[in-house]
């Protein structure tokens, strides 16, 4: 255990960063493949958008431990850019939720349920946006749980519906050829198992060795699952083209 933890802590960002690498990598490699689905395509899009929101997000820790950046960490002390909740709360928490709601309203085929998950969509952000107004100076200087809470709810809703769909329509005989049963999968096996470490963020204490050990284990596997899941869907499945 003690070699696991110290493994993980070493290695954590590389192994993170390698697994969202891979499934961008081979998203464009299958764009061919996907170049008649339209919800695909969108897809891998969103793959290669987050490389780049963590890509420039990392800039903190660039800037701390790199001695020839440390003139831009003097000039960045002290202001809201020091640090990258905004960046995050903006591009992740907001972006994600939106991709995922237009994804999968994409991919449904009753229009009662594209209606649905367009109105709930439209009320989860217009509340976010509200926190974000409300909790101006919080949300530049670190992250905000109720929104991170909505983040969660909104794609474990419309995954959710997605799973309701399916089991009750012909494709569930096929559901292994589907991109979007891999995506909806692992993004839900993600959020049941982010959200309960999202809730308790307020109590994390980093001189709890073991609590830190035990976030950053679930964190990272979480991470790995759902990026290895995106790209086995990727490499397996049959392009949908609408009729």
């Amino acid at each position: 255990m003690e070699f696991l933890a110290y493994f993980i802590k070493s290695n954590y960002a590389i192994l993170y960063k390698s697994v969202e690498v891979l499934a961008a990598i081979t998203g464009i490699f299958l764009l061919r493949k996907y170049k008649q689905d339209l919800a695909a395509k969108l897809f891998i899009f969103f793959l290669i958008y987050v490389n780049l929101i963590e890509t420039i997000g990392s800039y903190p820790r660039l800037i701390k431990k790199n001695e020839d950046l440390f003139w831009i960490k003097d000039l960045l002390n002290n202001t809201v850019f020091y640090n990258n909740f905004w960046w995050y709360s903006l591009t992740w928490t907001i972006g994600s939720s939106l991709f995922y709601s237009i994804y999968f309203s994409k991919v449904l085929k009753s229009k009662r349920l594209k209606l649905i998950v367009k109105r709930v969509t439209s009320v989860l952000i217009l509340i976010q946006i509200v926190l974000y107004i409300f909790k101006f100076n919080t949300f530049m200087s670190d992250s905000i749980t109720e929104i991170n809470l909505i983040q969660l709810t909104l794609i474990m809703f419309v995954t959710s519906v997605y799973f309701i769909e399916l089991i009750n329509s012909d494709a569930i005989t096929t559901f292994y050829r589907s991109l979007s049963f891999y995506i909806a999968t692992a993004a839900f096996v993600f959020i049941i198992v982010q959200t309960p470490l999202d809730f308790y963020q307020n109590y994390y204490n980093s001189k709890d060795d073991n609590f830190v050990i035990l976030n950053r284990i679930v964190r990272l596997f979480s991470i790995m699952f759902m990026y290895l899941m995106y790209t086995i869907g990727l490499i397996v499945s049959k392009p949908e083209i609408e009729k």
